[in-house]
């Protein structure tokens, strides 16, 4: 028989309580100053005088500060109710709601899941010095109707707990962090000290209750059975609304919303040197791109590789590159490393453990007010693993840059060292080439009989758009600059000198055309063909004459109506051909290009194609600057 719960005090401990949490805006902040500060109010006051984040990073471990704040007992009955006290911690990662997608929940996921055992040392328990006036009001006995402030003492504990900010899978889309804690007061356990004994029965040698049925007890029908009935079971008892072991819940912050933003995306590239003889040795570039989400200094202050079974030679002796490192915003820092096995003769292209687990960790600083009392120095912390092969390549190539190597279906391709090809690779893209040309890799993935590849061309082109704003159905020019990188050879047999463009064809001087294309019709534009009819062909196998094929067929008329579409032209070019030279080896000359915006936004072109006149050989420029169209303004 159950014993009714007669312990009102966790009762009122659950009701009086309040749970809540904060994130401080200073890095190495100490609650417990905070709150024993005098002269500054209650504990309450002070509490929310507390300066707050108000935007999170990517890759941070943010201190979450859990407060309870629970009615004044004793220590002993504090502690006891401290050990019952179950809390749950969680950071979601949520998108904005769009535009485009009405209906549909935005993506979230979860990327960290913890309870209070994951906190910081012991609980911080503080007991408010000054009563503080609660809210309740009740009305006095004589009916008067007037409200009575009751003055009420509270203890304050807190529990700091790390939560680390990971990236998710999902897409981000202006995304927000948001953390969310619950707490509650778990039951007492069968056997505890407190809890009800023997599992919620009434323990054995108890007097019952009166025995309902003794006036039967004598009833010769009965044949000599006693019948009993306890006066408890037929007592009235008040229904359970909710188990006695279910915690209860402690009221407080439903949850915390922060803006998110990404400060730091890195990746790593290797290549091999051009040695002989050939080395397993491979060169890392760690490539480190800081975004525009922020507006303070970024101090790079720790960069560390490690290869198992290898060593990591560090190749950034230059000026300037030495950590810590301070970077702003849209800064890109590329670092090399040599990396190479330990066993250099073991390294064979036969061997079969030839690969390796590279590490490879970066700390980050974010300066976002390095000085004062309220110092906020957020710490960023990025580590993965990457594989790594050091097999010897099978064919390195020797001789003619233009010598192509191998390709090997099971190995990368940037491990065939092609000659002098590979060593272009660790050159940055800003100083061989500028951004408006494009990458080597799609110049080599494109090469075609007519078409030269980037470095055989040797003609450097930078683009530059309008820096006053462009309104739709005005023109605008785009300023061309254009380098002749060629260099004079001593051609054989022939006393004069001759320009020869990287191996390409020979000239005194480079004539080029500049003609820009703009965006027409789709490239899987592809005119349906027709299936001939069933009917048709029948008929011709039989004899009768052949029969014209169906033209009311419903899908040979969508599938044309649907290739037929071309897009909507946004740009008008008003110079069609642009002819550039002579132009001497390492002369310059400066062109302009004319336009006539059509449509509003932002608006460009597919390609501009250089050709070399003498030559015939050309080069398709897709990476270009693109145009904001604004409207035009109203008079």
């Amino acid at each position: 028989m159950a014993v009714p719960d007669a312990r009102d005090g966790a009762r009122s401990f659950v009701e009086g309580s309040y749970f809540t949490y904060l994130i401080p805006f200073a890095t190495h902040f100490d609650i417990e100053k905070v709150l024993q500060r005098h002269g500054e109010g209650s504990s309450r006051e002070k509490l929310d005088a507390v300066e707050q984040r108000d935007s999170l990073f990517f890759d941070e471990t943010v201190d979450v500060h859990l407060v309870l704040r629970a009615p004044y007992v004793e220590e002993k009955t504090l502690r006891t109710y401290l050990r019952r006290i179950a809390i749950t911690v969680e950071a979601q990662i949520v998108n904005a709601h769009t535009t485009d997608r009405d209906g549909h929940h935005p993506a979230s996921e979860y990327i960290y899941n913890g309870t209070v055992a994951d906190a910081v040392g012991e609980p911080l328990i503080i007991a408010d010095e000054e009563s503080e006036e609660s809210d309740d009001s009740e009305e006095d006995d004589e009916g008067e109707g007037q409200e009575q402030h009751k003055e009420q003492r509270h203890v304050y504990v807190v529990w700091k707990v790390p939560v680390f900010l990971g990236r998710p899978r999902i897409r981000l889309q202006s995304p927000s962090a948001v953390l969310t804690a619950a707490a509650s007061l778990k039951a007492f356990g069968p056997g505890e000290a407190g809890g009800p004994p023997n599992g919620g029965y009434m323990p054995s040698r108890i007097p019952s209750g009166l025995n309902l049925l003794d006036g039967f007890a004598h009833d010769p029908m009965l044949g000599g059975v006693k019948p009993r009935l306890s006066a408890q079971r037929v007592s009235r008892v008040a229904p359970v609304t909710q188990p006695r072991d279910q915690p209860r819940p402690i009221k407080g912050l439903q949850s915390l919303r922060l803006k998110i933003y990404p400060i730091v995306h890195t990746r790593v590239r290797f290549a091999r040197p051009n040695t002989a003889p050939p080395s397993p040795a491979v060169i890392a570039l760690l490539e480190v791109d800081f975004t525009p989400f922020f507006d303070c200094e970024a101090v790079l202050d720790k960069i560390t590789l490690s290869v198992t079974d290898g060593t990591v030679e560090d190749l950034n002796d230059q000026e300037g590159m030495g950590l810590p490192l301070r970077c702003v915003a849209h800064d890109h820092v590329t670092f090399l490393y040599r990396l190479s096995p330990q066993q250099l003769d073991m390294i064979t292209p036969s061997t079969r453990n030839s690969s390796r687990d590279l590490d490879i960790a970066i700390s980050v600083m974010i300066l976002v007010q390095p000085e004062g009392p309220n110092m906020c120095t957020p710490k960023l912390t990025m580590s993965w693993t990457t594989s790594l092969d050091f097999t010897l390549p099978v064919n390195p190539g020797f001789g003619q840059p233009m010598t192509q190597p191998i390709q090997r279906a099971h190995r990368p391709s940037q491990l065939s060292i092609g000659g002098g090809g590979d060593g272009l690779s660790l050159i940055a893209p800003s100083v061989s080439r500028p951004d408006a040309l494009p990458s080597l890799e799609a110049a080599a993935a494109a090469a075609r009989s007519v078409e030269a590849s980037l470095p055989d061309f040797g003609i450097t082109m930078t683009f530059s758009g309008p820096e006053e704003p462009v309104h739709a159905g005005e023109e605008f020019r785009w300023t061309v600059f254009v380098v002749n990188r060629s260099k004079l050879q001593d051609a054989p047999g022939n006393r004069d000198s001759t320009i020869t463009p990287g191996g390409g064809g020979s000239a005194m001087a480079r004539k080029l055309a500049l003609r820009p294309i703009p965006k027409g019709r789709r490239r899987n534009d592809l005119r349906v063909v027709r299936p001939p009819s069933i009917s048709g062909a029948a008929a011709g196998r039989s004899g009768t004459g052949p029969i014209a094929d169906a033209v009311l067929d419903e899908n040979v008329v969508h599938a044309m109506q649907r290739s037929s579409l071309v897009d909507a032209t946004e740009v008008v070019c008003l110079s069609a051909d642009v002819r550039v030279g002579p132009l001497a080896p390492n002369a310059c000359a400066v062109v302009e290009l004319r336009f006539l915006a059509l449509k509003e936004g932002v608006v460009g072109i597919d390609m501009v194609q250089v050709t070399d006149l003498g030559s015939k050989e050309h080069v398709d420029i897709r990476e270009l600057p693109v145009v904001v169209v604004r409207p035009r303004p109203k008079s």
